[in-house]
């Protein structure tokens, strides 16, 4: 009389788990088939965080992913519940993305703050600008007749010289200081003449002419 062997997967009392149905194998314990689904939660939340971690602003949804992510693989792995590499797994991926997230949302209000500091400082030297009041000198030299337009802050002016001249111009903010001088004696072939600009104090243009049809033109800013 023959006997037929027992498969040690179906021996319940050597492997500590109830036998299945006859050449289905063991079946696991319900606890640990959760446990083994809390481990593939702890695993996805730490991944999701990690991907999350590295985008500004949105990666405040980073810690939340991440904090759930550690609970789940905390307690997959004190209560020894099963997919115990892949708790790990979520577990590391979670906290580096904490930190990921700490360090970026850091550099980002850094960046921030330096722009803004920037931006402020450069409105204050702007409204500086635009509020500061400038001395502007034109000067001309020529040797005969000559025509002289300037810039004014109630508009341009003309004025006919026939030797060296000069007008004090004040302008508050941002402003063109232009100055032209043309030879108004065309037959004159040894005309000389010269234009020039002073803003509080520093020339800033200076053109000269000559010739029958002699004439110069200096322009600058002010401000």
């Amino acid at each position: 009389m023959s006997t037929t062997p027992t498969s040690p997967l179906s021996d319940s009392g050597a492997q500590g788990m109830p036998a299945g149905p006859a050449g289905q194998g063991p079946v696991w314990p319900r606890e640990q088939r959760n446990g083994s689904a809390l481990a593939i939660v702890a695993l996805v939340l730490g991944a999701l965080a990690f991907v999350f971690s590295f985008i500004p602003i949105v990666n405040v949804m980073a810690f939340v992913l991440a904090i759930a992510g550690v609970v789940c693989a905390l307690i997959s792995l004190v209560r020894r519940m099963g997919g115990k590499a892949m708790a790990i797994i979520g577990l590391v991926l979670a906290v580096i993305a904490i930190v990921t997230a700490v360090v970026v949302n850091v550099v980002v209000a850094a960046a921030v703050s330096s722009a803004s500091t920037a931006v402020s400082k450069s409105l204050e030297t702007y409204s500086a600008k635009a509020s500061a009041k400038h001395t502007i000198e034109y000067k001309v030299s020529t040797n005969g007749a000559a025509t002289v337009h300037y810039w004014a802050p109630d508009g341009s002016s003309q004025t006919d010289v026939a030797a060296d001249w000069s007008k004090d111009v004040t302008s508050t903010g941002f402003a063109s200081a232009l100055l032209s001088v043309t030879a108004s004696d065309y037959q004159n072939k040894n005309a000389a003449l010269s234009c020039e600009i002073i803003i509080d104090g520093h020339s800033v243009a200076k053109k000269t002419g000559s010739g029958s049809l002699a004439s110069a033109l200096c322009s600058a800013t002010a401000g």
